[in-house]
């Protein structure tokens, strides 16, 4: 039967030859087709990253960022009816934003502005507040992830550019471990949850051979895939520090905590006002009865 099949291919070998260089041929035509699209892609998302991020986003998150910072109600209305003066989205190019949920909350906050310069009172005021400051916190989510996005190795490079190739080669394999071992790891992580509930967890089988044993080695191997990553995240926080440009997970929890207590003050100051208020109502009250 091989010799057969060795007399047909011989007899058949221009064909197969021939066959061979037109897959070859078909495969890298497409490879080239889909790397020249992608490429295309990319360019075009870079110029728009670049156009959204210098002439609409950053202005736009800067005067934001004023504006955040102001106390007095007077003076915060007055840089907010500037600052949708300069943003009509009439005369603009909201569009430019290229994040559809940042455009919706744009348009929420230009809404309840105009909102608030017909009725003038304090719930108008209270929403109009809220709303700028949702969009505030999504616009600096926005400009960040673009800066990060367009000035990802500019750090690397900074740093590394001058280094010996060889040192330069070894980080480049460091990152690329720490990248995939920060994948494993959570992968294994939720791998063995996963198994765990389904040994352990409720509705589970009452007997699952071998679940101790199987839950041993994934935590082994999470052990493992955890002191690599964390190694490799040591090495190259150490010699290119900041090098991804990213906010990290403090910057973030540091964010969002002080979102939270600019959200308490600003309640604390409502209940304030409001029993101020309440008490001014009933001395009102109590001096009209008296004079009764």
């Amino acid at each position: 039967m091989n010799s057969e099949l060795w007399e047909l291919v011989k007899e058949n070998i221009a064909v197969i030859a021939a066959g061979l260089t037109f897959i070859t041929a078909v495969l890298s035509a497409v490879i080239a087709f889909v790397s020249n699209i992608r490429h295309k892609d990319l360019d075009r998302f870079y110029k728009n990253a670049e156009e959204n991020l210098y002439n609409l986003i950053e202005p736009m998150y800067f005067k934001m960022e004023k504006i955040e910072k102001i106390n007095d109600e007077r003076h915060k209305m007055e840089a907010i009816r500037n600052y949708f003066k300069t943003y009509n989205p009439e005369k603009i190019n909201i569009s430019k934003l290229g994040n559809r949920q940042l455009i919706n909350k744009f348009l929420d906050s230009y809404t309840a502005f105009h909102q608030y310069l017909t009725k003038i009172d304090d719930d108008s005021l209270r929403k109009l507040f809220n709303k700028i400051r949702s969009f505030g916190y999504s616009l600096e989510k926005e400009y960040w992830k673009l800066f990060e996005t367009i000035y990802k190795d500019h750090n690397w490079f900074k740093k590394t550019v001058g280094m010996n190739y060889i040192f330069r080669l070894f980080l480049r394999i460091s990152v690329f471990i720490e990248s995939t071992f920060y994948a494993v790891t959570w992968m294994l992580f939720v791998l063995f949850w996963m198994i765990f509930i389904y040994a352990y967890g409720p509705g589970s089988p009452a007997i699952v051979d071998d679940a101790d044993e199987i839950l041993k080695d994934v935590i082994s191997i999470f052990i493992l895939s955890l002191i690599t990553l964390y190694m490799t995240m040591a090495i190259n926080l150490m010699v290119t520090n900041d090098a991804k440009q990213k906010k990290t997970f403090s910057d973030y929890a540091t964010a969002g905590l002080t979102y939270l207590w600019k959200k308490g003050s600003l309640k604390r100051r409502e209940r304030k006002k409001e029993k101020a208020t309440h008490k001014e109502e009933r001395e009102r009250a109590d001096s009209i009865e008296e004079s009764d």
